[in-house]
């Protein structure tokens, strides 16, 4: 597969987003005497507004088991879900808080995590950070290294990828990008001086939510390595990782 085909493809799946539009979040009512807000999702982070019982606040995002609110005043707080899950709806009914789950690999906005595999023969490893714009457009900054026979290297990548369905468990995507790649050699007759050449990338890849907020991810991509020779030289890479999202 080849990186104009892979191009061509993600620049049609990229041509079907549609316009963010302002998010309604939902309100809730306290219920108990007061509600704690910290200025971050944790307990060690300093309690520094109260809700009273009888105000209603809007349910902004969520942070593993803390939940992000703003009061009618406009003030922002962290509350933890047990004490979201004593408020009321709308409707005047408990509200229900879900666990974290599926719905937050839906609407992450992070992701971090690790990849190993192969490149051309070459064992690689990297990390790699992605924010995502939409639930199906992020970026992604990857750095890495590949160790062979008679040549080591170290890369930096920048791609954008494309998720059409993020809502499935097992959820394809495809990357494209470039970056920059520098060569050592090593065990060879012939004295060779490092070198830096640039790259471009196009692939596919799998992501699969395992549970948490914890997902596998299955890769492949094929790079094209911009040369001073005549013709540029292709690789392979097959990859394999763990992340965290958030």
């Amino acid at each position: 597969m080849t990186v104009r085909i892979l191009l061509s493809i993600l620049i049609l799946f990229c041509a079907g987003i549609g316009h963010v539009q302002a998010t309604e979040y939902p309100s809730v009512k306290v219920a108990e005497p007061y509600l704690d807000l910290r200025t971050g999702p944790g307990r060690g982070y300093p309690k520094t507004q109260i809700v009273e019982r009888g105000d209603w606040v809007e349910v902004i995002m969520r942070r593993t088991d803390w939940i992000k609110v703003r009061t009618v005043k406009g003030f922002e707080g962290w509350a933890h879900q047990d004490d979201l899950a004593r408020t009321l709806d709308p409707d005047g009914e408990p509200t229900q808080i879900s666990t974290v789950g599926e719905g937050e690999f839906i609407h992450r906005r992070w992701e971090v995590g690790f990849k190993v595999g192969t490149f051309s023969g070459a064992r690689t490893s990297d990390v790699y950070l992605g924010y995502y714009f939409t639930d199906n457009l992020s970026a992604e900054v990857t750095a890495g290294q590949a160790f062979g026979t008679s040549v080591d290297f170290q890369f930096l990548n920048v791609s954008l990828t494309h998720q059409p369905w993020p809502q499935w468990r097992y959820s394809p995507y495809l990357t494209l990008g470039g970056g920059a790649k520098q060569s050592r050699y090593s065990n060879t007759e012939v004295q060779l001086s490092s070198r830096t050449d640039q790259t471009l990338h196009a692939g596919a890849g799998l992501r699969i939510y395992l549970a948490r907020q914890l997902m596998g991810r299955l890769e492949y991509r094929n790079t094209v390595i911009l040369t001073d020779q005549e013709q540029n030289e292709e690789s392979d890479e097959w990859t394999i990782g763990l992340s965290a999202f958030f």
